[in-house]
């Protein structure tokens, strides 16, 4: 299985969620931001990214548009306490499986 990379700013969430998955069976790499993700995404084949929206540089979603031209296959979920219609839309469009 391919690993899954968490990105999120804040730690205490971006350790809950490699834990959490961890405890799944699930390899998993974390990034503090967009530009250490993308360099993660370079060097390694992700199965699934989980991006928070709101991340220091780059946001989720440009994230994620970067790493579906890398790897078009990958899959990713863009996390948000600041939801929005126009937001989840724009995901969706960029390819994201999921945005909560």
């Amino acid at each position: 299985m391919k690993p899954v990379l968490v990105v999120e700013d804040e730690v205490i969430m971006r350790e809950s969620l490699r834990d959490w998955l961890s405890d799944e069976g699930y390899s998993v790499e974390t990034a503090e931001h967009g530009e250490a993700a993308l360099q993660a995404i370079g060097e390694r084949d992700f199965s699934l990214l989980i991006l928070d929206m709101k991340l220091p540089g780059k946001n989720g979603l440009e994230v994620l548009k970067e790493a579906r031209t890398q790897n078009p296959k990958i899959n990713g979920i863009i996390i948000t306490a600041y939801p929005s219609i126009d937001t989840a839309v724009e995901a969706m469009k960029l390819g994201a499986i999921d945005y909560i």
